[in-house]
């Protein structure tokens, strides 16, 4: 739902990205995060509401995780699936978290208009 943090806490804490989530660059390189400049935690969407918004409260997948993810996307793009049980399970699980972060936009807009609505607007 946040393709501009796509990317590992580490990541960010190492180099400096521009707002749309591309890494910055200077000379075709990507630029370190300078000694002293903080991490933008404070925006990040892996930090749950309420949390303090520093890195250890953010909510990371793991290298095994983002991988079974990614052959999840994978697979799906081509419509190849193995024949093979955990695959069938991950493939579940992820549909399901997927089927409704498409969904989001949706009911955020139903929500919108239907107050609208309440509100006597358009």
């Amino acid at each position: 739902m946040h393709p501009e943090w796509a990317r590992s806490c580490g990541d960010c804490a190492r180099w400096l990205y521009e707002p749309d989530g591309r890494p910055s660059k200077r000379l075709g390189l990507p630029i370190a995060r300078p000694a002293g400049v903080p991490t933008p935690c404070h925006k990040c969407a892996r930090i749950p509401a309420g949390e303090l918004p520093i890195r250890d409260n953010a909510i990371e997948l793991s290298d095994r995780n983002w991988r079974a993810y990614e052959h999840f996307l994978e697979c799906r793009a081509v419509g190849l699936w193995p024949d093979d049980p955990i695959v069938k399970r991950n493939a579940r699980i992820l549909r399901e978290i997927h089927d409704e972060a498409e969904r989001r936009p949706l009911l955020h807009l139903i929500a919108i208009l239907g107050m609208q609505h309440v509100r006597g607007g358009a």
